[in-house]
């Protein structure tokens, strides 16, 4: 059986780590609102320009393809066709590196946990110092 001083300093430990958990969990609210909001404009924004180029270089090509279409038709198709390619890789390269440069979820969060159970791996090991006295 605790005496009562040791139960009330148990009650507070809780309460404290109870009190960091819930500032943590309203921290990684906060950070998940801020990445959806940023992601969400991200995805509009890249829809509506990939869309936009998307026609504009549709209509470029079939303009090549129409001036060409006496002379060299196939030749113009072919070279709007390794358009694309080039450009879908291009894209496909850029979007891998965006990604891979994306910081991981959570990060502050993360970092903030780290930091309590190491605060809380001190405080319990600096209590079991041998000769303190209490």
């Amino acid at each position: 059986m605790l005496n009562p001083n040791a139960r009330a300093a148990l009650k507070r430990v809780v309460a404290s780590l109870l009190g960091m958990t819930q500032t943590r969990i309203e921290l990684a609210g906060v950070e998940l609102a801020q990445a959806r909001q940023a992601t969400v404009r991200t995805v509009i924004w890249s829809l509506l320009t990939a869309l936009a180029a998307a026609f504009a270089s549709l209509f470029i090509c079939l303009l090549v393809i129409a001036l060409a279409w006496d002379s060299h038709r196939f030749l113009a198709i072919a070279g709007c066709a390794a358009f694309y390619v080039v450009l879908g890789v291009y894209f496909y390269v850029q979007l891998k590196d965006t990604l891979a440069a994306q910081p991981p979820l959570f990060e502050a969060t993360l970092a903030e946990l780290g930091r309590d159970k190491q605060a809380v791996l001190d405080s319990l090991s600096s209590g079991d110092t041998p000769g303190e006295s209490s």
